[in-house]
């Protein structure tokens, strides 16, 4: 995403928000902490909060942003090696000139027609090297998210999408207690199962908007109960209306397209 906004607000269900921002500046709050992010700065922004930001000695400012969603980041960086959704951010705000514009320049790449080998690697090489040089990833939860009953359960949830799932219907499909399948999300994922459950939805509602999928089409596919169900939590996870994303991504998505 790029452009000039004048407030945001954005609970993230298991995905990054990673930007530059090009002018003005802006005033961010995350829980107690309070980050004031001036042109050039680099935000990185893991899904551990919830997070809003204001004008700071403007009335608005630009940003280039990108969103990583997990399954996104696993395939980009794969193997026997921590899962790079768990590249640890520590640093909301980074301050170097020589990271910013690469990360102008990869974002400015992927407007216009790329291969993919080449944007993917362009982005794993930025992630490298702005987070801290560690994973936040203990052997306890790699242990966890190999675990068959987890995997059983996280599928369960995929083909599932559209349904009401209940945590009975669930635990049937883990082959476990409920319990035991909560604590096993909470290890390997930070969230309990309706939050995973949350974060897959909003992440197939947006590919789908980004496809010209009509919102009402894209709510009754996603599990939402309607158009206004959708809208609340779209909105509470992404700081936009599922109707300003589709506009704001139609047009990157043409261009793709004709890849």
């Amino acid at each position: 995403m790029s452009g000039t906004t004048n407030a945001y607000a954005v609970d993230p269900v298991g995905e990054y928000v990673v930007g530059v921002v090009i002018a003005g500046a802006m005033r961010v709050r995350r829980g107690r902490e309070r980050f004031v992010f001036g042109t050039g700065d680099i935000c990185t922004w893991d899904p551990s909060a919830a997070h809003s930001g204001t004008p700071h000695a403007c009335t608005g400012w630009q940003a280039r942003l990108l969103i990583l969603e997990s399954p996104a980041l696993e395939r980009i960086v794969h193997g026997p090696q921590p899962l790079p959704t768990d590249l640890c951010f520590s640093r909301p705000l980074i301050r170097d000139r020589r990271l910013a514009q690469r990360f102008v320049e990869l974002h400015r790449g992927l407007e216009t027609p790329s291969w993919s080998l080449e944007r993917e690697g362009l982005l794993a090489d930025w992630l490298h090297d702005v987070s801290d040089g560690r994973q936040n990833l203990d052997d306890r939860r790699r242990s966890v998210r190999r675990d068959p009953a987890l995997r059983r359960a996280c599928q369960f949830l995929h083909d599932e999408l559209a349904a009401n799932v209940t945590l009975a219907e669930l635990e049937g499909a883990a082959g476990v207690s409920s319990h035991r399948l909560s604590r096993m999300f909470r290890a390997a994922y930070d969230m309990p199962p309706h939050r995973f459950q949350l974060a897959h939805r909003i992440r197939t509602a947006r590919q789908m908007l980004e496809r010209g999928v009509a919102i009402s089409e894209v709510a009754q596919a996603t599990g939402f109960f309607d158009q206004s169900h959708l809208h609340r939590h779209f909105r509470r996870t992404l700081g936009m209306t599922p109707a300003r994303h589709a506009r704001l991504t139609a047009q990157t998505y043409k261009t793709s397209a004709l890849r």
